[in-house]
């Protein structure tokens, strides 16, 4: 397997078909703590924008609770009537709660899939004994891997404690001031010191956490990374050694050349640079009202079209610039683009006027 080679081996990026089996593994680079800091700031906004309503509701069940408790306080109260008021009471806290769980629950889940995707996929929760094996406990707390955990996680008890200390010092330098308020005023003003210590510690969560994203990519891209062996393993899988690929493709040419130098024995005039490049052109108006390609070469292989020109008794005229036009501009099997149209007339009015072509 590629995690047991040692990571000095594995210099290799992962290839495409090692991501999506990874992926298909459930392996995708996710910080949950992007999730809990998404979710603590979606909470913290519908804290802020919907905390009063909420307060208020629940002040107002208490209040009615207390001012209705003592009107009869030497009345029995039935099994029934208790389980009736702590079926109200929790319905009521209920319907006060649950905005807030569902908006903490959708970001959780949104922002989950928003890092990895939607990924489904069972391998996960099959037993895997080798997590029982003390070996494996102990390369886990190396540095590389529980260094980086435990100084997150001390970065992160510092910031948090830091700015709530400093939230609470504000409290205490202010706490002179509340004893001329009135209680409602008092209360609001603690509330507002509440909510100001849940954004600050949100949008911290969330700094950490996007640096722990970061992280996880890293640590997953590495956890993935391959050796040459595997690379070029995964390569013969697939489609054959790379030797076995040059050869066909090595065929491949060599077939496509056979059928050019054949088609040269049907043209109507091989045009040539001369010795770097020759293009030869076939010419039947009552196949194409335009010439065509036929067969095209450079060096070696233009020596090779002029041989069988020769062979076949096709002509063969001289022509730099119309040469090096029709290689670049055209493939086998083109016709001539239409710019080329009047040089190319040129040629075949000239084999006219010398006999060596009939229109």
């Amino acid at each position: 397997m590629a995690d047991e080679k040692p990571a000095s081996e594995r210099t290799e990026k992962p290839t495409p078909k090692k991501l999506k089996d990874a992926r298909e593994r459930g392996q995708v680079p996710r910080s949950r703590d992007l999730s809990v800091a998404a979710a603590s700031l979606a909470v913290t906004m519908a804290f802020d924008y919907f905390g009063g309503a909420l307060l208020e509701k629940l002040t107002g069940r208490l209040a009615l609770g207390l001012a209705t408790i003592g009107d009869r306080p030497l009345r029995t109260l039935t099994e029934a009537e208790m389980t009736g008021g702590l079926i109200s009471d929790a319905a009521g806290l209920a319907i006060v709660v649950a905005p807030l769980i569902g908006t903490a629950a959708l970001v959780g889940v949104g922002t989950t899939i928003a890092q990895g995707g939607w990924v489904v996929s069972s391998t996960p929760i099959h037993i895997d004994w080798t997590r029982l094996n003390p070996a494996n406990g102990v390369k886990r707390l190396a540095p590389s891997q529980s260094g980086i955990d435990v100084l997150k996680t001390a970065l992160g008890a510092t910031v948090l404690s830091t700015l709530s200390y400093v939230v609470a010092k504000e409290l205490i330098l202010d706490s002179p001031r509340l004893i001329w308020l009135s209680p409602v005023a008092a209360a609001a003003s603690g509330w507002q010191r509440v909510i100001t210590l849940l954004w600050r510690t949100g949008f911290a969560l969330l700094a950490l956490a996007a640096a722990d994203y970061g992280v996880q990519r890293w640590r997953h891209w590495t956890t993935l990374r391959m050796t040459k062996q595997e690379v070029r393993d995964e390569a013969k899988g697939e489609g054959g050694s790379p030797e076995m690929k040059a050869r066909i493709r090595r065929i491949q040419r060599d077939m496509n050349r056979r059928r050019m130098l054949k088609a040269v024995k049907t043209a109507t005039v091989v045009i040539t640079n001369p010795t770097h490049y020759a293009v030869a052109l076939e010419y039947r108006r009552e196949i194409s009202p335009a010439p065509r390609v036929v067969a095209k070469g450079k060096d070696h292989v233009a020596a090779k079209i002029r041989a069988a020109a020769r062979d076949a008794g096709v002509p063969i005229i001289e022509n730099v610039s119309l040469a090096q036009a029709l290689y670049k501009g055209t493939e086998v099997g083109d016709t001539i683009p239409a710019e080329l149209f009047g040089a190319v007339a040129e040629v075949l009015a000239y084999l006219v006027r010398i006999k060596q072509l009939m229109l």
